[in-house]
């Protein structure tokens, strides 16, 4: 355990004696070493290396799904679709599985959703494998991908704070989003390799066999992580109201959920627009696409790593509405480029100022839920984060009409103009500061 350093905020504290699971006192060790402190908890390592390989998977299988979909239909209102098939059960099912977080046993969450996503990605190979992989035995598939995140987002979650407590969830989620970019790196590369040399059914095995992986890893993680915290005797629909109640009065936590409703509809789905944009507007190929989404998880890991290395206190709502506000100028700039160099390098920014956006968006929610329904509120933030499918969709109708680029460029804007009153008051916010 580490000290507070002289910077950190004394709201810290505050939060540490309102948590129930407040770690035991932190020893001497510089805040230089937060990281190594995180990652020296042997459960915490099992956690994050599996989510390694379950992120790996995860955006291996994205970048199939969007260059498939393209491929097979030459449409980009059917390359928004899929994506919305894919990413459909998030919005649907992440309060509830918010509500699974905390009454089941998360390790076992895990468990079943590694289960069930090395299942998917064999299917998958064996439907390309014996000729039958069109567009709608793909994207049928795609939804139980679907299903899996959206059980898999707020128990991982939930499952970091029980194991490393409230004074080090900013490492902790700043290292998770480390292991997630690590994966947007490799996986988008792996992906366009594979796409380019030795097909589709070669792709979805690649994914099954991430996914195996990380099943293996977690096999020692129930045990460790802890049971249910939410009283079962509460009804489903009074434990739902009560947490869409509690998100809403507190003010952090209102504005985090807005904002991610807004870069999920508007900002995010570019990256399902990448394909077209890759082949249509740079004429590159399944490789230079996976070089685009990897220089996006580059910068995204650069910027992980950054956070998560901080020595003292930050600001943790200053730096989510710096990211949120930054990000669409440059999104913008991306969309009118031409030059394939400039285009990797804007988005190398971007993947930084995102990478920001997601750490600082959980820890915010996680730092400001009640023990007893943290799990819930992360399902109502996975659910939030699950309205991209309606992004998709529009921007796909959006690309179809007045192009990609244009698309992009108008979605950014619009996303930067309905920010600006909700994170400009989220950065001035002076009590209990975090």
């Amino acid at each position: 355990m580490r000290t507070e350093s002289r910077g950190e905020c004394t709201a810290f504290r505050a939060i540490a004696d309102r948590v129930s699971s407040v770690a035991p006192a932190a020893s001497a060790a510089p805040a230089r070493f937060a990281v190594l402190e995180v990652l020296s908890e042997p459960s915490y390592r099992r956690l994050w290396l599996s989510g390694l390989f379950v992120n790996a998977a995860r955006w291996m299988d994205l970048v199939v799904l969007g260059w498939l979909s393209y491929q097979l239909t030459d449409s980009t209102f059917m390359v928004g679709l899929a994506a919305f098939a894919r990413s459909a059960p998030m919005m649907a099912l992440g309060p509830f599985a918010g509500i699974v977080a905390d009454r089941a046993h998360r390790g076992r969450v895990l468990l079943a959703t590694q289960t069930l996503g090395l299942a998917t990605g064999l299917a998958l190979a064996a439907v390309f494998a014996a000729g039958h992989g069109g567009y709608w035995p793909l994207v049928g598939l795609e939804m139980l991908f679907g299903v899996l995140w959206a059980l898999d987002f707020p128990a991982r979650r939930t499952a970091i704070f029980t194991l490393v407590g409230p004074l080090r969830v900013a490492n902790a989620v700043s290292l998770e989003t480390v292991s997630m970019q690590v994966a947007k790196i490799a996986g988008p590369v792996l992906a366009g390799v594979g796409l380019a040399r030795l097909g589709a059914e070669a792709c979805f095995g690649a994914v099954a066999v991430l996914y195996g992986l990380g099943l293996l890893v977690s096999l020692g993680l129930p045990g460790r992580i802890g049971g249910p915290t939410a009283a079962p005797r509460v009804s489903l629909g009074a434990t739902l109201a009560a947490g869409f109640r509690a998100a809403w009065e507190e003010p952090t936590v209102r504005a985090v959920l807005l904002i991610t409703i807004l870069m999920n509809t508007l900002f995010f789905p570019y990256q399902h627009m990448l394909p077209v944009f890759a082949r249509e507007v740079l004429a590159g190929g399944p490789e230079f696409l996976g070089a685009l989404v990897a220089a996006d998880g580059l910068g995204a890991l650069l910027g992980a790593l950054a956070i998560a290395s901080q020595r003292g206190f930050i600001s943790h709502r200053r730096l989510f509405a710096l990211s949120v506000l930054t990000a669409p100028f440059l999104l913008i700039a991306f969309s009118a480029s031409r030059w394939r160099g400039l285009c990797l390098v804007l988005l190398l920014v971007v993947g930084a100022l995102e990478s920001g956006f997601a750490a600082m968006q959980s820890t915010l929610v996680l730092l400001s839920a009640p023990e007893a329904s943290r799990g819930g509120a992360m399902g109502i933030l996975s659910a939030c984060i699950g309205t991209q499918p309606l992004g998709t969709l529009w921007i796909g109708l959006l690309a179809a009409g007045m192009g990609v680029p244009g698309a992009i460029a108008a979605n950014a804007g619009l996303a930067l103009l309905l920010m600006l009153p909700v994170a400009i008051p989220l950065a001035r916010l002076h009590s209990r500061e975090i």
